[in-house]
């Protein structure tokens, strides 16, 4: 029996490349919190996102784009 979606949307399935040491750290906060990697990189992602201050606060304001 395959276990029932918890998420609307559709996943996308994508590749990182992270530091080594990064990695590690990464997959060690999972064990310990005892969730999934993917949780982690996404709740990190989204948190970053909510954070992030939109693009025409940040560039110059001479500047082309």
């Amino acid at each position: 029996m395959a276990r029932p979606k918890k998420f609307h949307e559709k996943r996308v399935t994508t590749a990182v490349r992270l530091p080594e040491g990064l990695h590690y750290r990464l997959h060690e906060a999972a064990d310990e919190r005892d969730v999934s990697v993917n949780l982690l990189v996404t709740r990190a992602v989204s948190d970053y996102l909510e954070r992030l201050r939109p693009v025409d606060e940040v560039l110059e304001p001479n500047r082309v784009a």
